[in-house]
């Protein structure tokens, strides 16, 4: 449950839009580095950071990684940007645990802010019984972009103040083949300087297991609300009401069975959703606002079946969701699919296969006006393959997706095509060079009524190399990596502009060894980020924010000194 979306927002939305994230990951050479190429290590050592960088300000930090008997320390950069410290304990069947978190992140405005949260939790366990409780309190400061309409159009920089306290507790008993247990959360939001208005969200839940020879049951059933009823103030005044009194009731059920007998895999589940939106009704402007009430009901069942080397699998879903004051109320999606995965030596593989078809009630729109895309009635087929090979040295994945979508004649998109396509491979040339890549592309291709064809196209690729030198007490190390994505759309084959951005990360560092306990490095990176924010362009009718943009040179020095235990 997210108790920082407003009661007002809830309230008015009629509908949630996602969009893919084609933006470079923020930890490339992390979440592409090649895993198997690094030994793990345990050992107990601190360590204390300082960075001068040129983008940010000077940071000092603290890194630790201690175990004993009954407890353990780990912190990387403590008291930096991103950084952690988390302690835990261990006392019989008691276990604490104690942490700090700080993040340095971009809002949706490419306006930067930081979190800061302490936490505390402790558990108790025995053959019997669980017992949990667990606090934690953030603070969220920084700024983003506000607006007004009157006197003109203006953007202008706001300031974010937040502070949320959310508290869990649960208890659960547990037998040989059984389990049953109850939890309560609550979250408090609060916006420190009046600009959004406070809500709170509680929920309570009951959740049970079965595990009878290979039959596996669990079920669970959750109630809870979430509350609005402060003063609203804001400044843009596009909101036109000064106090909402907003609850919405939340209900949720889940179930799933398995059972496994001649080696043929059987699962089945259920769940059901319902938020019921009990809020009042206020004037916006020249309309009403209606409280919208939303129910999703979920099931399906699957099985599969091994032989050999290879898993055969299929299934069937359905997916129905009411929707009032909106103008198609319900939708019913079915879907059934059938995958096979193969696995041989060093090589693995799969093909699946997928068929939908989305119908509902009649719709309540007058008949000049076009149904909307994701409730119109719909069928989709799509195909999905992936092969993979890996060694010691050197390894390669590939993944292709084709979906084809066909919507009624009403709706004003007709048909969609979708087509994507993923790679990553490491290659390790010996012991002191390592070189990993990526890329991936994705079209999507619409023709609309009246027949305006839209072609989207989207890309990244990057690629990191690692090299360094070791002798008995000194290591010096170098690395690059380099990322891009990009995006370009066209009508009619009318180019519309693109958006692209890239990443330039280069590092060379010296680690020098003084004794068998202590240790120092220093290191030099820099990094080159480049975008093309469409936030920057100039509208004669708006006062805009200039520098929006990620657009810059970093150049960053640090010294480490570690201390092993």
């Amino acid at each position: 449950m997210n108790a920082k979306l407003t009661l007002v927002a809830l309230a008015v939305m009629s509908a949630n839009a996602s969009a893919a994230n084609f933006a470079v990951p923020q930890d490339i050479e992390k979440d592409y580095a090649c895993k198997r190429c690094v030994a793990t290590e345990h050992a107990n050592t601190v360590g204390v950071i300082t960075e001068q960088r040129s983008h940010l300000d000077t940071q000092y930090g603290a890194s630790a990684d201690i175990k004993g008997a009954n407890y353990s320390i780990n912190a990387v950069e403590a008291g930096a940007d991103n950084g952690h410290l988390r302690a835990a304990a261990n006392l019989g069947d008691f276990a604490l645990e104690l942490a700090y978190v700080n993040r340095w992140n971009l809002d949706d405005n490419d306006i930067g802010t930081e979190r800061q949260q302490l936490s505390a939790g402790a558990k108790y366990q025995t053959q019997l019984v669980t017992a949990f409780v667990k606090a934690s309190s953030e603070d969220k400061q920084g700024q983003r972009i506000g607006s007004v309409v009157d006197p003109k159009p203006t953007n202008y920089l706001e300031t974010i103040d937040h502070t949320t306290q959310v508290v869990n507790a649960g208890l659960q008993l547990h037998g040989d083949f059984w389990s049953l247990g109850v939890a309560a959360f609550n979250s408090d939001f609060t916006d420190n300087i009046g600009i959004d208005a406070d809500n709170s969200a509680q929920q309570t839940s009951v959740k049970a297991g079965l595990n009878y020879g290979n039959t596996r049951l669990s079920v669970s059933a959750a109630s809870g609300k979430m509350i609005q009823d402060e003063a609203i103030e804001q400044e843009n005044s596009l909101v036109p009401i000064s106090n909402f009194d907003g609850e919405v009731e939340i209900l949720d059920y889940n179930a799933r069975i398995s059972s496994r007998f001649a080696g043929i895999k059987v699962a089945g589940f259920y769940s059901y959703s319902d938020r019921d939106n009990v809020s009042g009704s206020y004037q916006f402007f020249d309309a009403i606002n209606t409280p919208i009430d939303t129910s999703k009901t979920r099931y399906g069942v699957d099985a599969s079946y091994r032989l050999g080397g290879a898993k055969f699998s299929s299934g069937f879903e359905q997916n129905d969701r009411t929707r009032s004051d909106s103008d198609r109320e319900e939708t019913q999606e079915s879907e059934v699919f059938a995958r096979i995965d193969y696995r041989y030596d060093s090589l693995n593989s799969h093909i699946k296969f997928t068929s939908s078809e989305r119908t509902g009630s009649d719709y309540r729109i007058d008949k000049d006006i076009f149904q909307k895309y994701y409730l119109a009635d719909r069928d989709r087929l799509s195909t999905e393959l992936g092969l993979g090979y890996s060694q010691n040295s050197y390894g390669a994945n590939l993944k292709v997706s084709i979906a084809t979508d066909k919507y009624s004649n009403s709706s004003a998109l007709k048909e969609s095509d979708e087509m994507s396509v993923n790679v990553d491979g490491f290659y390790r040339f010996n012991d002191q060079l390592v070189l990993n890549a990526y890329a991936g592309t994705q079209t999507i291709d619409s023709l609309e009524l009246h027949n305006p064809t839209v072609s989207d196209e989207f890309t990244y690729f990057g690629f990191g190399l690692n090299q360094y030198r070791i002798n008995e007490d000194m290591a010096i190390g170098t690395s690059y990596t380099f990322s891009f994505s990009g995006s370009d759309t066209s009508v009619d084959s009318t180019e519309m502009g693109d958006y692209y951005q890239y990443q330039h990360l280069a590092e060379i560092h010296m680690d020098y060894r003084i004794n068998a306990r202590f240790s120092t490095r220093f290191a030099y990176t820099y990094e080159r980020h480049y975008d093309t924010n469409y936030a920057n362009q100039s509208i004669d009718a708006i006062n805009t924010i200039e520098d929006l943009d990620q657009n810059y040179t970093d150049h960053k020095i640090g010294a480490f000194f570690t201390i092993k235990l």
